[in-house]
Protein backbone atom coordinates (compact mmCIF):
# COMPACT_ATOMS: atom_id res chain seq x y z
CA UNK A 1 0.00 0.00 0.00
CA UNK A 2 1.36 3.04 -0.93
CA UNK A 3 1.03 6.25 1.61
CA UNK A 4 1.18 9.37 1.08
CA UNK A 5 1.09 12.47 3.85
CA UNK A 6 1.15 15.88 2.11
CA UNK A 7 2.00 18.92 4.25
CA UNK A 8 3.34 16.49 6.51
CA UNK A 9 5.58 18.60 8.50
CA UNK A 10 7.56 16.87 11.26
CA UNK A 11 4.97 14.47 12.34
CA UNK A 12 4.15 12.46 8.95
CA UNK A 13 2.31 9.58 8.77
CA UNK A 14 4.06 6.15 9.90
CA UNK A 15 5.41 4.24 6.23
CA UNK A 16 3.84 7.46 4.61
CA UNK A 17 6.20 9.40 2.10
CA UNK A 18 5.83 12.74 3.15
CA UNK A 19 5.92 15.75 0.92
CA UNK A 20 6.04 19.31 2.16
CA UNK A 21 7.77 22.74 1.29
CA UNK A 22 9.71 22.85 4.57
CA UNK A 23 12.85 21.51 4.54
CA UNK A 24 12.68 21.42 8.40
CA UNK A 25 10.08 19.04 8.10
CA UNK A 26 10.75 15.03 7.94
CA UNK A 27 9.68 15.21 4.15
CA UNK A 28 10.99 12.64 1.44
CA UNK A 29 9.65 14.91 -1.01
CA UNK A 30 10.39 18.81 -0.81
CA UNK A 31 7.31 20.45 -2.91
CA UNK A 32 5.17 23.69 -3.02
CA UNK A 33 1.88 22.14 -2.18
CA UNK A 34 0.61 25.53 -4.09
CA UNK A 35 2.29 24.68 -7.01
CA UNK A 36 0.74 22.28 -9.79
CA UNK A 37 0.87 19.46 -10.93
CA UNK A 38 1.79 17.66 -7.73
CA UNK A 39 5.62 15.74 -8.86
CA UNK A 40 3.72 12.11 -8.52
CA UNK A 41 2.38 10.35 -11.48
CA UNK A 42 -1.58 10.06 -12.08
CA UNK A 43 -3.27 6.95 -9.91
CA UNK A 44 0.13 6.33 -7.58
CA UNK A 45 -1.00 6.01 -4.03
CA UNK A 46 -3.67 4.06 -2.42
CA UNK A 47 -4.03 6.54 0.45
CA UNK A 48 -3.12 10.51 0.99
CA UNK A 49 -3.03 12.07 4.33
CA UNK A 50 -3.73 15.71 4.68
CA UNK A 51 -3.41 16.41 8.53
CA UNK A 52 -3.99 20.30 9.17
CA UNK A 53 -3.14 21.13 5.28
CA UNK A 54 -5.75 22.28 3.37
CA UNK A 55 -6.43 25.52 5.38
CA UNK A 56 -3.27 26.89 4.02
CA UNK A 57 -3.78 26.35 0.27
CA UNK A 58 -5.12 29.19 -1.27
CA UNK A 59 -6.47 26.96 -4.06
CA UNK A 60 -8.34 24.02 -2.68
CA UNK A 61 -10.31 23.41 -5.99
CA UNK A 62 -6.74 22.80 -7.47
CA UNK A 63 -5.05 20.91 -4.20
CA UNK A 64 -7.98 18.08 -4.37
CA UNK A 65 -7.97 18.29 -8.36
CA UNK A 66 -4.15 17.14 -7.48
CA UNK A 67 -4.88 14.52 -5.03
CA UNK A 68 -7.80 13.25 -7.25
CA UNK A 69 -5.40 12.83 -9.99
CA UNK A 70 -2.38 10.59 -8.08
CA UNK A 71 -5.32 8.63 -5.94
CA UNK A 72 -5.46 5.52 -7.78
CA UNK A 73 -9.32 4.42 -8.68
CA UNK A 74 -10.70 3.50 -5.35
CA UNK A 75 -8.33 5.25 -3.14
CA UNK A 76 -8.74 7.22 -0.48
CA UNK A 77 -8.14 10.78 1.34
CA UNK A 78 -7.92 11.45 4.83
CA UNK A 79 -8.94 15.33 5.31
CA UNK A 80 -8.21 16.85 8.49
CA UNK A 81 -9.03 20.53 9.29
CA UNK A 82 -10.06 22.80 12.17
CA UNK A 83 -13.49 23.38 11.94
CA UNK A 84 -14.59 27.18 11.50
CA UNK A 85 -16.21 27.63 14.97
CA UNK A 86 -12.67 26.33 16.41
CA UNK A 87 -10.19 28.77 17.58
CA UNK A 88 -7.49 27.31 16.24
CA UNK A 89 -8.63 28.10 12.82
CA UNK A 90 -8.30 31.35 13.33
CA UNK A 91 -4.91 31.08 15.97
CA UNK A 92 -2.42 30.66 12.63
CA UNK A 93 -1.98 33.54 10.56
CA UNK A 94 -0.56 30.96 7.77
CA UNK A 95 -4.54 29.69 7.38
CA UNK A 96 -6.40 31.21 4.19
CA UNK A 97 -9.42 28.79 4.94
CA UNK A 98 -11.90 27.76 7.41
CA UNK A 99 -14.19 24.87 6.52
CA UNK A 100 -17.35 23.97 7.91
CA UNK A 101 -18.48 20.21 7.31
CA UNK A 102 -20.16 20.73 4.45
CA UNK A 103 -17.21 22.76 2.66
CA UNK A 104 -16.04 19.67 0.68
CA UNK A 105 -19.27 18.93 -0.67
CA UNK A 106 -18.96 20.11 -4.20
CA UNK A 107 -16.46 16.86 -4.68
CA UNK A 108 -19.14 14.04 -3.52
CA UNK A 109 -21.05 13.04 -6.41
CA UNK A 110 -24.18 12.19 -4.15
CA UNK A 111 -23.86 15.90 -2.68
CA UNK A 112 -23.21 18.11 -5.16
CA UNK A 113 -25.17 20.84 -5.92
CA UNK A 114 -23.38 22.49 -8.59
CA UNK A 115 -22.00 20.16 -11.36
CA UNK A 116 -20.10 22.45 -13.09
CA UNK A 117 -17.37 23.70 -10.54
CA UNK A 118 -15.32 20.34 -11.08
CA UNK A 119 -15.42 17.41 -13.50
CA UNK A 120 -13.76 14.91 -11.17
CA UNK A 121 -15.74 13.38 -7.57
CA UNK A 122 -15.33 11.49 -4.80
CA UNK A 123 -17.19 9.11 -2.75
CA UNK A 124 -18.16 10.08 1.22
CA UNK A 125 -16.38 7.23 3.58
CA UNK A 126 -16.76 9.59 6.49
CA UNK A 127 -17.54 12.95 7.41
CA UNK A 128 -17.74 13.95 10.91
CA UNK A 129 -17.41 16.89 12.99
CA UNK A 130 -14.63 16.55 15.94
CA UNK A 131 -15.24 17.82 19.29
CA UNK A 132 -13.18 17.14 22.54
CA UNK A 133 -14.14 14.91 25.26
CA UNK A 134 -16.57 16.34 27.38
CA UNK A 135 -19.08 17.94 24.28
CA UNK A 136 -18.75 13.69 23.09
CA UNK A 137 -19.96 12.92 26.48
CA UNK A 138 -22.47 15.15 26.42
CA UNK A 139 -23.87 14.76 23.17
CA UNK A 140 -22.90 17.68 21.39
CA UNK A 141 -20.76 15.56 18.81
CA UNK A 142 -23.48 13.27 18.29
CA UNK A 143 -25.86 15.93 17.90
CA UNK A 144 -23.74 18.08 15.43
CA UNK A 145 -22.94 15.06 13.06
CA UNK A 146 -26.82 14.09 13.20
CA UNK A 147 -28.15 17.76 12.13
CA UNK A 148 -24.92 19.38 10.82
CA UNK A 149 -26.61 22.08 8.80
CA UNK A 150 -28.71 23.11 11.97
CA UNK A 151 -25.22 22.71 14.16
CA UNK A 152 -23.54 25.00 12.09
CA UNK A 153 -25.96 27.18 11.17
CA UNK A 154 -27.24 27.84 15.46
CA UNK A 155 -25.19 26.29 17.59
CA UNK A 156 -21.68 26.45 16.08
CA UNK A 157 -20.23 29.41 18.20
CA UNK A 158 -22.57 28.13 20.97
CA UNK A 159 -20.71 24.78 21.28
CA UNK A 160 -17.25 25.41 19.45
CA UNK A 161 -16.23 22.08 17.33
CA UNK A 162 -12.40 21.15 17.32
CA UNK A 163 -11.97 20.07 14.03
CA UNK A 164 -13.69 18.49 11.09
CA UNK A 165 -12.76 14.72 9.57
CA UNK A 166 -13.55 13.47 6.05
CA UNK A 167 -12.33 9.85 3.94
CA UNK A 168 -13.45 10.74 0.50
CA UNK A 169 -12.58 7.90 -1.89
CA UNK A 170 -11.96 8.46 -5.36
CA UNK A 171 -14.40 7.97 -8.01
CA UNK A 172 -12.42 7.23 -11.28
Amino acid sequence: MRILDLGCGQKKFPGAIGADLNRRSHADVICNLAGFPYPFRPNSFDHIVCDNVVEHLEEVVAAMQEIHRILKPGGDVLILSPHFSSDDSYADVTHRHSFSIRAFDEFLAQVSVFDYYVAFKFEPLERKIVFGRLKRVLGIEWLANRFPRMYETHLAFLFQAHSIRLRLRKIP
